[in-house]
């Protein structure tokens, strides 16, 4: 299993046997025990942007604080209408940020986030990209991550849904033209990805049908789904979301999306409400890469073995891989992560 046989699957071209697997380049440590799963045929997954942002007429500050034990980062952009502020916690074990304030905390922060908007510039940074993929080899996939679709960006990193969901109602045309704006700057850094030599363009959408609705996901993210998938597929390359929660309602809207690869698919039982094979039947033409749940680290073989028996059952395999896209508990992620491995292996020896 290597970095082409992943193209091949996520192209729908891929025939073998074997179920590939997959790992985040961040979530696998480099060590032994990572280095025996690639020797195994687990696949990197790496994310390089393919852009560089230039703010211009803004000022950007970092402070970083510790509280009871916890490291909290304050960030500020400065412009002359005004100044943004957000405050994240990092979390202790894994290492990932949450958004405790957002920059946008009053509805006239709009103002001062759009000037900060109508100053951002991309730059094209290939470099990366090429070093990334020379180094990995067959051994990984380069992805070129883009910033998030511009309803998400609101929901989940500039104004958080209490804010959106409160100004969608009481302020729409302001939302509107937030997005719009957005919406725009986003293709400028789409078409810079769909000029790099990187063949998939991927986006950390976070889709779940409790926050972004179908509603929501007809009126806002559809439409940019198709925008922005006719600048990459001109250019040949193919589109990656990485949808993890609940999709069941949101399946008819996703199967009209223009989208490659559906990733991160959160299976039943860990927070998903749509089985694989459900979902390959309404989207005969994507690719779906599921995520490794979190508590199959905490069950015995037995009970690991059945839950990838439900998951395969009935699945197309041309067009399905697992993949480590969340936070696994460190202390247990490797046994499982190698459980898995020899069931699966099992398995492809009986053919």
């Amino acid at each position: 299993m290597n970095a082409k046989d992943v193209l091949s699957l996520f192209e729908g071209t891929y025939r073998g046997t074997a179920v590939l697997r997959a790992g985040y380049s961040f979530l696998l440590p480099r060590g032994d025990k990572e280095r025996a799963l690639r020797e195994r045929g687990w696949i990197l997954f790496h994310f390089e942007s393919a852009s560089s942002i230039e703010f211009r007429g803004v000022e950007k500050g970092e402070q970083e604080f510790w509280k009871e034990g916890r490291k909290y980062i304050v960030r500020r952009l400065s412009t002359p209408r005004g100044q943004l502020t957000e405050l994240s916690v990092i979390d202790p074990t894994y290492g990932s940020r949450w958004i405790k304030e957002f920059f946008v905390k009053e509805p006239r922060d709009y103002e001062v986030l759009m000037y900060v908007l109508e100053n951002t510039f991309f730059h094209p940074v290939f470099d990366p990209l090429r070093i990334s993929e020379e180094n990995l080899g067959e051994d990984g996939l380069v992805f070129a991550h883009v910033e998030r679709s511009p309803f998400q960006r609101l929901l989940l990193d500039l104004a958080g849904p209490e804010r959106l969901f409160t100004d969608l109602v009481e302020r729409p045309e302001l939302v509107e033209e937030v997005l719009t704006l957005l919406g725009r700057k986003s293709e400028e850094e789409y078409a810079i990805a769909a000029s790099s030599p990187i063949k998939v363009v991927h986006v950390w959408d976070n889709i779940t049908e409790d926050m972004t609705t179908p509603c929501f996901f007809e009126r806002y993210c559809l439409p940019f789904y198709h925008r922005v998938s006719e600048i990459l597929h001109q250019k040949g390359k193919l589109f990656a979301v990485h949808m993890d929660g609940k999709l069941k309602h949101l399946q008819e809207l996703i199967s009209e999306a223009p989208i490659d690869v559906i990733e991160s698919f959160t299976l039943p039982g860990a927070g998903g409400n749509l089985e694989v094979k459900e979902a390959q039947r309404k989207w005969p033409g994507k690719s779906i890469i599921a995520n490794i749940p979190a508590y199959w680290c905490f069950q015995e073989r037995e009970a690991v073995r059945q839950h990838l028996f439900s998951v395969l059952q009935g699945v197309d395999r041309s067009r399905f891989m697992f993949c480590v896209s969340e936070d696994l508990p460190p202390l247990r992620m490797w046994s499982a992560l190698t459980t898995i491995t020899d069931i699966l292996e099992s398995w492809e020896r009986e053919g």
